[in-house]
């Protein structure tokens, strides 16, 4: 054959492999180890008690984002702090581990955490911790992708798809506090109960605690163990400890009821997203071999135009018109995967929809109170926080009288 026939050929055969490569991610079953220590290892005056608060959601109600859910985004806000609350409490390394929304009671130690990505196949979280002197420990990004086996039942590895994620939050702030000094520890203690104090009798304790030019909560004066104020306070953080104990059985409840569901929602979730990223990387890929046919067929005519030969103008014509017509091809093909791209998004939602009827939140009765709470848990916190001043106004009478300095 002629080469300037087997040329053009040539060429329209390059475009379509164009399209043909493929790529693949592997992912590892292995998951971050946790490290524990025992409470007989720690005495209970230095164990630090957590609060880890519901989780910022991530996203802009204002804006849409794509694989992004609301509904789903502020049920996880609820459901990742309880996981991470349990490895926590399953290293034995801190005092009480209870969630805490927006911070509404006291805790020697904050988490606080930001969904950056969640579609059950990669989970990406920021978390701060800090203590409430309010030294930041630390703030990291941490990332994990699920494993292909992940959401297998039969599977023997079977557990939280994301566990290492949060294992390595855990031995992170375990490594952090490990490097704290007992004095540093008594401190933190100490301005937990002051800052607590100051919540009910500002007048009484304000000048306790102060803040230095950093920002930092440090202690002044220290009031004397005997003080009857104090001591009324203390019963009053009993109760509220009764209380917040209280809200952890709803988030385990919340938790269970939601398990299932979430389970096969970032099931179906993982399944969708691997199959839209193939989806658009193949729609790349055949826009960009059309734009590559396209041109080359443009060019083979170029090329043949000015050829001597009446064959080999006839076939570079012919080479031509299949080169701009498998470019043409491909560009819709490439555009028709990016609609059904489109499609699978819509099927998220979907799926988004059906678990948000599964997932509102119960409403609270306290049998041992004489008031009922109702609501959201948030909602609750805020009324009890007004039946804690209640009780602190009926206890002393609302008279602030200044607290014993300790000597």
């Amino acid at each position: 054959m002629n080469k300037r026939c087997y040329y053009p050929i040539l060429l329209v055969s390059a475009c379509f492999a164009v399209v043909a490569c493929s790529s693949t991610t592997v992912r590892t079953t292995e998951q971050t180890k946790i490290v524990t220590q025992g409470l007989e290892q720690t005495p209970e005056e230095q164990l630090l008690d957590v609060g880890v608060n519901l989780f910022d959601p991530g996203f802009d109600p204002a804006a849409e984002q794509e694989q992004v859910f609301p509904d789903v985004r502020r049920a996880e806000a609820r459901y990742m702090p309880n996981i991470l609350a349990t490895t926590l409490q399953n290293t034995g390394s801190w005092g009480a581990v209870r969630i805490i929304p927006h911070r509404q009671s006291e805790a020697d130690l904050w988490v606080d955490g930001e969904i950056l990505v969640s579609d059950g196949s990669v989970l990406k979280l920021r978390v701060t911790v800090q203590d409430s002197t309010g030294t930041v420990w630390f703030t990291r990004d941490y990332e994990e992708f699920a494993s292909k086996y992940a959401y297998d039942k039969n599977s023997l590895h079977m557990s939280e798809p994301f566990q290492g994620l949060y294992n390595r939050i855990a031995n992170d702030m375990l490594a952090y506090r490990n490097k704290i000094d007992p004095e540093r520890v008594d401190e933190i203690r100490k301005i937990t109960e002051l800052k607590f104090a100051r919540r009910f009798s500002p007048e009484a304790f304000a000048d306790f605690v102060t803040t230095d030019d950093q920002g930092h909560h440090v202690i002044t004066r220290l009031p004397a163990r005997n003080d009857p104020l104090l001591q009324r306070i203390s019963r009053i953080r009993e109760r509220d400890y009764l209380f917040v104990d209280t809200m952890q059985d709803y988030y385990q409840a919340y938790f269970r009821h939601m398990e299932e569901a979430y389970f096969q929602w970032r099931f179906a979730s993982y399944k969708e997203t691997e199959e839209l990223n193939k989806i658009k990387a193949d729609a790349k890929k055949r826009i960009a071999g059309g734009i590559f046919a396209a041109v080359a067929g443009i060019a083979v005519n170029a090329a043949t135009s000015d050829s001597s030969s009446s064959a080999a103008r006839t076939v570079g014509d012919a080479a031509g018109v299949i080169g701009i017509g498998a470019g043409a091809v491909l560009i819709k093909s490439g555009l028709d995967k990016g609609s059904e791209a489109k499609m699978q998004v819509e099927t998220l939602r979907e799926i988004a929809a059906s678990l948000d009827a599964e997932i509102e939140p119960h409403s609270v009765a306290l049998e041992d109170q004489t008031v009922t709470l109702s609501g959201t848990v948030e909602q609750q916190y805020d009324q009890w926080r007004e039946i804690l001043r209640q009780i602190y106004i009926a206890e002393t009478g609302n008279i602030a009288a200044a607290p014993i300095s300790a000597p």
